[in-house]
């Protein structure tokens, strides 16, 4: 039996960018959902989102995906115009093709029904589409017509084969094939054409802009047959950002930046009903699919949208995270993280459901985070301090603030102590107030209170030692000077106090005695460079270690000669931030990947 297995991914929301459309897809069956988000491509089950997987292996940033129409492969796509056709039938994702599309970044991907081309639009130099055999890679015709970034592309379900292409030039490229070749360009938008969908017939598609307009086409001709409109003239308010249809072609939902999501009837072209998602820039509508008994929405915030339509409301929200994840805690089946721009976010680590903390929210870089009784305690790059009670998860009702930057800080939950590592000074708060501060000769890094709250440790950044502290009261004095091998980062007190674990800049894994004098426990685990965070399991017989070699490190204390699990690439796209214990056999992780996963030790 392996010695770890992983347990769950709790995935990333679709990053998004203001005022540009974002492609969802789903496969054949209309089961999987699939997105790109920062370096990995998505699938995700749509009845049950928390099962999911990622596929990590695009040199660059992927920027779309899509099924082939058998299912069994997926074509993906990214910033620097490279193309990949890979497996989804084994866990490895076997590689069936790769090569170079455009020159530049590809936005969206379609292929012919019968799972044999592949067409590409985005941006270039010169060519901005691109037809080809994915087996072999040998061009299939040209697509021409644009003078801008083509934005989505769309073929015909069935025979004769017909390809739409739009574009920022604010124009629709109609295409006959095979081969694919030019056949005439309709210039009926005024702004942006952000995407163009067939209807699952055949018998028409249709296309949105910026315009606030929905035109309908004939699906052979390409002639104008209709357009969507409310009693205001045009589709939308706001720019209409995405469409799609049902599978029998009979409506179809199209989602805006005036924040509401519309459903259509495509014989009459007349509005069924509108659903308006929310007030906030963040509930801009920028993507939506019909799969199946599902629509879909995607918000600017990056929050997926589970649209019931004959009700007209959203049942279900999926939440998470757009950018790096840097702090993470847990607690009773929880985990609490915080990312890069201060969003932060609660996980039931069991169904994976998401949730985001409300009130007066971080605004910029959460730095640290600490759970101290019931209550979380984080602080961001403007050095504000906020304590946030976890049951309510309404921040901003308790607040202060430190002089300096923090990089690391530490509770004690029996006395109420939270120290803060700032530049070149250590700060003690009580209650909620500064009580003590003491400049130091050095630069401190991690810094760890025991389990008995009468001892503090604190690394140095720069060099390598680790400062001993007796904490007195409101006070707290140096009465001991380690030397080490290498610099620490994080730092922690075992939870039965009688070990001292760190992570450090180097390849070695600091474990200290504390019955000893904190002599060095001998052991043999090292990782293969920095290492940014480190956590003891709840019953101190697992240290582990994680940070930018994308491992875990996992050493049993009570064996410190017996070589360390290493779960290789835990998060293969980028460093580990952050690992934590949510029981004596679960790890949790999270990074800059923006994913959130649990690792189970078979040990």
């Amino acid at each position: 039996m392996d010695k770890y297995s992983l347990k769950s991914i709790f995935a990333p929301l679709p990053v998004t960018t203001r005022g540009q459309n974002f492609h969802l897809q789903c496969d054949p069956k209309n089961e999987k959902l699939l997105y790109c988000s920062g370096p990995a491509v998505v699938v995700r089950d749509i009845a049950n989102p928390s099962v999911c997987y990622t596929y990590n292996e695009h040199p660059g940033t992927p920027t779309a995906a899509c099924f082939a129409p058998s299912g069994f492969y997926i074509c993906s796509g990214d910033n620097h115009g490279k193309v990949r056709v890979w497996d989804t039938t084994q866990e490895t994702h076997i590689i069936k093709y790769e090569g170079h599309g455009l020159s530049g970044p590809i936005k969206d991907i379609c292929w012919s029904p019968d799972s044999k081309r592949i067409l590409l639009g985005g941006a270039g130099r010169q060519a901005r589409t691109h037809c080809f055999l994915w087996d072999s890679g040998s061009s299939c015709g040209k697509l021409h017509g644009h003078s801008k970034d083509v934005n989505s592309i769309a073929h015909s379900p069935a025979r004769p084969f017909r390809a739409v292409t739009v574009s920022e030039d604010y124009q629709i490229g109609f295409h006959t094939g095979v081969p694919y070749k030019f056949e005439k360009v309709i210039t009926l938008h005024k702004n942006f054409v952000n995407s163009v969908r067939y209807n699952p017939t055949g018998a028409n598609f249709c296309t949105v802009s910026s315009d606030k307009r929905a035109l309908l086409f004939d699906g052979k001709t390409a002639e104008h047959i209709g357009e969507f409109k409310d009693e205001s003239g045009v589709a939308h308010k706001g720019g209409v950002m995405a469409l799609s249809y049902n599978s029998t072609g009979t409506q179809l939902i199209t989602a805006s930046a005036d924040k509401t999501v519309k459903l259509w009837d495509c014989e009459t072209q007349a509005c069924i009903s509108t659903l308006e998602v929310g007030q906030d820039l963040n509930d801009q509508q920028l993507g939506c699919i019909w799969a199946g008994a599902f629509a879909l929405s995607v918000s600017y915030s990056g929050d997926i949208n589970y649209i019931d339509l004959n009700s007209n409301a959203i049942t279900k929200v999926l939440r998470g995270h757009q950018k790096s994840i840097e702090t993470m805690e847990v607690k009773s089946g929880k985990v609490y993280t915080s990312s890069f721009e201060g969003r932060s976010s609660i996980y039931d680590a069991e169904s994976g459901d998401v949730n985001y903390f409300t009130g007066a929210i971080h605004k910029s870089k959460v730095l640290d985070t600490k759970i101290s009784g019931d209550t979380i305690i984080s602080v961001d790059n403007s050095n504000k301090i906020l304590r946030t009670p976890l049951s309510s998860c309404e921040m901003g009702e308790s607040s202060s603030s430190v002089p300096s930057n923090v990089k690391y800080f530490d509770v004690h939950s029996g006395s109420d102590t939270e120290i803060y590592s700032c530049d070149n000074t250590l700060v003690m708060f009580k209650d909620g107030n500064q009580v003590f501060s003491q400049e130091l000769k050095y630069d401190p890094n991690g810094c760890a209170i025991s389990p008995c709250g009468t001892v503090l440790a604190v690394g140095a950044k720069e060099a390598p030692k680790l400062y001993l502290y007796d904490i007195e009261g409101s006070s707290f004095v140096q009465r001991q000077e380690i030397a080490l091998t290498a610099a620490t980062t994080e730092i922690k007190f075992s939870p039965d106090g009688k070990l001292l674990g760190a992570a450090t800049v180097g390849r070695t894994v600091l474990l200290l005695d504390v019955e000893k004098s904190y002599k060095p426990v001998q052991h043999c685990w090292s990782t293969q460079s920095k290492t940014m965070s480190c956590s003891f399991s709840p019953d101190s017989r697992f240290m582990c270690v994680a940070g930018v070699d994308t491992n875990i490190v996992v050493g049993d204390c009570s064996q410190p000669m017996e070589p360390a699990i290493k779960i290789i690439r835990a998060h293969p796209l980028g460093t580990i931030n952050r690992v934590r214990w949510l029981d004596e056999k679960t790890i949790a992780s999270s990074g800059s990947d923006m994913q959130v996963r649990q690792h189970t030790i078979n040990v």
